[in-house]
């Protein structure tokens, strides 16, 4: 119960985060990168939420590191 908390408090952070950048990039696409990195981030939180499986959240993290590689 305690995990669920952290994790939806992690998930509100990134949310109000994934609003802000979304403004940045509107204005200057060089943050497109930070953009992409939190929808990543969000995915694996609401992974971790829906799914009580460890497999499946292990996949939603593997999956969120491939998607955004650095330059």
């Amino acid at each position: 119960m305690a995990d669920r908390a952290v994790n939806t408090r992690t998930l509100d952070r990134l949310f109000s985060t994934h609003a802000t950048v979304a403004l940045l990039v509107i204005h200057d696409d060089v943050y497109a990168p930070i953009f992409d990195r939190l929808e990543s981030e969000i995915a694996t939180e609401e992974t971790k939420l829906i799914v009580n499986d460890p497999v499946a959240c292990a996949r939603a993290i593997v999956a969120a590191r491939k998607a955004v590689r650095p330059l």
